[in-house]
């Protein structure tokens, strides 16, 4: 069984996959011209390219449709707004190829990471192939490796790092440490088609915030064969309006709807204590996130006494203050360690200072 099983695989490998390339689309006008650009300049032509355009109110859907008239490997499709996850959802359900892989509309990819992934397709015939990226910021790049060294085939415990790195990036037993969060972003991936849709694999609309953590959290566990190039392809554009920087009210009502459904999956799935420490972690970021992008921000106009009773409110929900007293401290930054032990004691005044400061 497992020779004819071998040579099934080799006569797949032979045909040229079609690559589906995904692209939701919510007003992005000043980038979506380089950001298509880069995906009909592939040096690898067997493509199809869908443009969701997710109810833009600025000219996104004209450029988009302007493309489609040059290209007809374009395929574009106009949704009332329904976030991204409803747009990529769309996609895999319109989407005719072998793979598919997500892209951003505000960052762009290399023209030759559709042919860099197709010889590794060839060589290993993998399911799931994984490539590095840059983060361009206004004073510096950064750029983001998941792995230290090209990987033809992960091994199980490569799978297993992988998959934890999705929830954090940082852990000691790790072979390479991940300076941003990018494993855990839908692109930079070429995903199995077959395996998404036989296993019903979609974003989830129940939250606008790490809904590619949770879809890559559920989906690895389904993918057997998975490569990863060190190679930088992929390139993430950071802007003041970035995910990271954006003043996101009610942040909590959102990642506590993604920590169940992980804390679902890991009682599901009998994961070990590696996966639950990494989960942990994650959920406690959520929490510096919420602090960060609602409670401490900016823009929120809250008084003072609604705020801290508002934070008063998260820190007494189950879903953080569970992972405050179970983290592994080992995952953490010593600031991040501070930081926790200030949360943990309700030293509300001193992290308030501290916010301030940053």
């Amino acid at each position: 069984m497992k020779n004819s099983k071998r040579k099934v695989c080799e006569v797949e490998t032979n045909e040229k996959p079609l690559i589906s390339i995904i692209l939701p689309v919510f007003n992005t006008e000043k980038q979506l011209d380089r950001s298509i650009k880069s995906l009909i300049n592939q040096t690898y032509k067997k493509i199809e390219i869908i443009l969701i355009d997710d109810g833009s109110t600025d000219k996104s859907l004209d450029i988009c449709l302007s493309f489609k008239q040059q290209d007809s490997r374009i395929v574009v499709i106009h949704q009332e707004n329904s976030g991204v996850s409803s747009a990529r959802n769309r996609g895999i359900e319109e989407a005719k190829g072998d793979f598919i892989t997500f892209v951003d509309s505000d960052d762009w990819i290399d023209g030759n990471v559709c042919e860099t992934f197709f010889d590794a397709y060839q060589k290993n015939n993998c399911d799931l192939f994984c490539y590095s990226a840059v983060y361009h910021q206004a004073k510096k790049n950064m750029v983001t490796f998941l792995f230290g060294d090209d990987i033809d085939l992960m091994n199980e415990n490569q799978k297993k790092e992988l998959h934890c790195k999705v929830m954090t990036p940082n852990a000691p037993w790790y072979s390479c440490n991940v300076s941003t969060r990018f494993t855990g972003s839908a692109c930079g991936k070429f995903y199995k088609a077959s395996v998404l849709k036989q296993n019903l694999l979609v974003f989830s609309t129940q939250t606008i915030i790490s809904e590619d953590c949770l879809f890559n959290i559920y989906a690895i566990d389904y993918f057997e064969r998975i490569c990863f190039s060190k190679q930088v392809f992929y390139h993430y554009q950071i802007s003041s309006n970035s995910a990271q920087n954006r003043y996101r009210p009610n942040s909590d009502r959102n990642f506590s709807v993604v920590i169940k459904q992980i804390q679902k999956w890991l009682k599901e799935t009998n994961k070990n204590q590696q996966f639950i420490d990494s989960a942990n972690c994650l959920f406690v970021h959520y929490l510096f996130g919420i602090l960060k992008e609602d409670i401490f921000h900016r823009d929120n106009r809250l008084s003072w006494i609604n705020r801290k009773n508002l934070l008063n409110q998260v820190l007494k929900m189950p879903e953080y203050s569970v992972a405050l007293q179970s983290i592994n401290r080992n995952y953490f930054s010593f600031p991040e360690k501070m930081l926790i032990s200030l949360l943990k004691n309700r030293c509300i005044n001193t992290i308030r200072l501290l916010f301030c400061i940053i």
